[in-house]
């Protein structure tokens, strides 16, 4: 279940959030982890984004598993989708 933030962002019961920053960046925040996913509009509410933003979070030098990156992206995606987006990975 999602709740928004504001205009930009959403926030899941799952715990985690995705907010859009900027015109072509999106945090996707886990507590105090983070990262930054940088997008492209290809108009009719798609984004364009390179998934290998979810390889490792910004504040850390250890890279999530494969299973946590898939994780991400699910979570990542969902956001998007209650936001009336679609994610083109």
């Amino acid at each position: 279940m999602f709740t928004w933030l504001n205009k930009q962002g959403v926030r899941s019961s799952d715990g985690f959030e995705v907010q859009f920053t900027g015109r072509l960046t999106v945090e996707y925040r886990e507590g105090t982890r983070y990262f930054v996913v940088d997008v492209e509009s290809g108009g009719n509410g798609l984004i364009d984004f390179n998934p290998r933003a979810f390889e490792r979070w910004a504040n850390s030098s250890v890279s999530n598993s494969p299973e946590e990156q898939a994780r991400m992206l699910k979570n990542f995606l969902t956001a998007l989708e209650f936001q009336g987006l679609k994610g083109m990975p």
